[in-house]
């Protein structure tokens, strides 16, 4: 009997110190947060070179689906029309509060139902750790994960940048934007619309060079707020149909701009109008508004020609 207790403590011991040693990993993380992205990191990408996102080789972007003109671009008058495809945040738009507040819905009967955007759990929240503020949460990888759309919206932006890795940043009817980064595969295109739950790209624990998490954030109006307002993490579902936000929720973050490369500002940049490019595709692919467009060019109307020379900067 006596050997018998004693084998029974020493299977118990090898369960808590494998128990232990799974759980180790879970732990070490709740008790050294670190803040990979912070509240200055959208100017620090501005002043970085923006590349190409890495997308899955076997993806043909051409057979995917786009928007043809601005009035499919969500929220556009919201956004002071201005429809950014470089950068996450580049302007600084006033929030219209009314009464301290701002109430926006977030599922109508007409729209796809809320998607969580992964199956994984979120392990670094909405915190400011050693006076940096952590401008999103992160979700732990530990195999090759599908992510998805929470709402339906259009994608902005398919970019890669120093600090976020290739990005997706999709802008909702309502006026939100929801942010996902570090994705190893992307699977979608600017301007391409999408429903909730729709497939946008992979993120993985297979790259070394990079932390193994998926990066999301969720913003308004080019501001970011805690993701936590609109999200139960620890049940996967909106906290409540209608969200509520104060200027509290918003951290102040001056608006810094690139700095333009005088020698390159003072050479004209042209394009020559190919067939079916409207001004919205060609604005589209130069980041710049119809405005500034129509004023270079003197264009009056929507009417452009095939070959026609235009003036980009």
């Amino acid at each position: 009997m006596f050997k018998s207790l004693k084998v029974q403590k020493f299977k118990s011991l090898r369960v808590q110190i494998l128990f232990s040693f799974l759980l180790s990993p879970f732990l070490l993380l709740a008790q050294q947060p670190f803040i990979d992205i912070d509240e200055n990191a959208q100017n620090r990408i501005m002043a970085a070179p923006v590349q190409s996102c890495d997308f899955y080789t076997g993806l043909n972007l051409n057979q995917l689906p786009v928007i043809e003109d601005e009035k499919q671009i969500p929220a556009f008058g919201l956004y002071n029309n201005l429809w950014d495809t470089l950068y996450i945040r580049s302007d600084k738009i006033e929030i219209p509060f009314f009464d301290n507040q701002i109430k926006i819905h977030l599922v109508q009967e007409w729209n796809s139902p809320f998607a969580f955007p992964i199956s994984s759990i979120m392990t670094t929240g909405y915190l400011k750790y050693k006076g940096r503020q952590h401008a999103g949460v992160d979700f732990a990888i530990y195999k090759n994960e599908p992510v998805v759309a929470c709402f339906d919206g259009v994608v902005r932006i398919t970019k890669k940048y120093a600090e976020y890795g290739n990005t997706v940043v999709i802008r909702h009817y309502n006026g939100l934007e929801t942010l996902y980064a570090m994705l190893d595969n992307v699977y979608v295109r600017t301007g391409q619309p999408v429903k909730a739950g729709d497939l946008i790209g992979y993120v993985s624990n297979a790259n070394e060079n990079k932390r193994e998490v998926l990066h999301f954030e969720t913003r308004f109006l080019n501001e970011f707020f805690n993701p936590e307002k609109l999200i139960q993490f620890s049940n996967r579902k909106l906290n409540n149909n209608l969200l509520v936000l104060t200027p509290n929720d918003f951290i102040p973050v001056p608006v810094i701009l690139p700095q333009q490369n005088t020698e390159d500002t003072n050479q004209p940049l042209f394009h020559i109008v190919t067939k079916g490019e409207t001004i919205f595709k060609i604005c589209s692919k130069y980041n710049i508004t119809e405005q500034q467009l129509r004023s270079l060019n003197n264009l009056k109307g929507d009417h452009i020609e095939l070959g026609q020379k235009l003036r980009i900067q």
